[in-house]
């Protein structure tokens, strides 16, 4: 079979009706084969693939919806698209044809417009299927290199070169500017890779959203924690404001995505020697009570035009930071997502010279 050949296996008891249809469609370069019963079809289906099945239902020994069923049963087999051609059109009989898995039926004696515009459909169905199976297959994979083989070993030189730092305090400083460099870069690398993985994980429906009760507040520490050298390397204060207890109701993992990209971001767009401060704490907006987080930076604030760009889902923004540092512009994406899935709402207060406000509001308590 050549490479561009799709291939039709036409099962029919009666010779005439195979000789009829191997007419029609051999005008059309499709690869036939033919078997006169249930059993010769599903051996040939065991010795080779094939892409489209045309089989008769009223067959001698094997009717067609016993080998159709077990086409379906059959792991090797079952993804075949099956047409039943029949002579009977009673509904019943097209019911129980769908049921057992044919994915359409073509009544005898044939209109040939209406057969070959059949098979073409469904053999390009299943073209596209296949093709789509192809590129499933390539992006778990692509994915799978994201999340083992790349992202695990960045975190984990940012890890060795943090407590090297940690345990060597009197190190020369040139030394120390170099490991901080190395980790920024690593850091960088290991978030960027972060983000690719849960926005293709986000694409693909792999996002769980559970949320339950959780204290905001232990959250917010930890992303400081991991952003204090990055801060450090800026000269830029990076600070908390609120109680050592505040609950809300959300998934901790996806909020704490949303946090760091925020937190990475303000950090990213601050000057050297300015702040980012997180605040967080209970306020009323419209009339209910929400859990507010706020990331508040000194940093050189938007125009009108850019806060309506990063606000809209179908424009895919990005902008240098204030030490030519680069972004994927997933980050922001990647915030309003996860914020909506935990039926929370991100909003923007800025101006040009004037810093920005990153507002995230989510529930208190579980919400219908």
């Amino acid at each position: 079979m050549k490479a561009n050949e799709q291939s039709i296996l036409i099962v029919d008891d009666v010779p005439k009706n195979i000789q009829l249809l191997g007419s029609i469609l051999k005008e059309e370069n499709y690869e036939l084969e033919f078997a006169t019963s249930g059993k010769e079809a599903l051996d040939w289906l065991e010795s080779r693939p094939f892409d489209l099945v045309l089989l008769d239902i009223m067959m001698p020994e094997m009717d067609g919806f016993e080998v159709c069923r077990r086409i379906k049963e059959n792991p090797a087999t079952r993804e075949v698209s099956v047409i039943f051609l029949t002579a009977k059109a009673d509904f019943q009989s097209i019911i129980q044809g769908f049921e057992t898995g044919a994915v359409d039926y073509i009544t005898k004696p044939y209109n040939r417009k209406e057969l070959l515009v059949r098979v073409k459909t469904h053999l390009t169905m299943q073209q596209q299927r296949k093709q789509l199976e192809i590129t499933s297959a390539f992006e778990k994979k692509i994915f799978s290199i994201i999340g083992h083989d790349l992202r695990s070993p960045m975190g984990n030189i940012r890890t060795y070169i943090d407590a090297f730092l940690q345990v060597n305090p009197s190190l020369d400083e040139s030394v120390v500017l170099l490991l901080k460099d190395l980790y920024l870069l690593s850091d960088n690398a290991f978030n960027l890779l972060e983000n690719l993985l849960n926005w293709a994980k986000r694409q693909s429906g792999g996002i769980v959203c559970r949320p339950q009760v959780e204290n905001i507040t232990y959250l917010v520490k930890n992303v400081l924690t991991l952003f204090s050298l990055q801060a450090d390397s800026k000269n830029i204060t990076l600070g908390f404001e609120g109680k050592d207890v505040i609950e809300g109701f959300f998934d901790p993992e996806l909020i704490s995505v949303a946090i760091r990209n925020l937190v990475s971001n303000a950090l990213k767009f601050t000057p050297r020697g300015g702040s980012v401060l997180i605040k967080a704490g209970i306020a009323s907006v419209n009339n209910e009570k929400r859990l507010i987080v706020e990331v508040d930076d000194t940093g050189n604030g938007m125009s009108a035009e850019t806060i309506d760009n990063l606000l809209n889902k179908n424009v895919h923004f990005t902008t240098y930071g204030t030490d030519n540092e680069k972004g994927s512009g997933l980050g922001f994406q990647l915030c309003k997502e996860f914020v909506a899935l935990n039926k929370g709402e991100i909003s923007i207060t800025s101006a040009p010279g004037k810093g920005s406000t990153f507002a995230v509001s989510l529930p208190l308590m579980k919400t219908d």
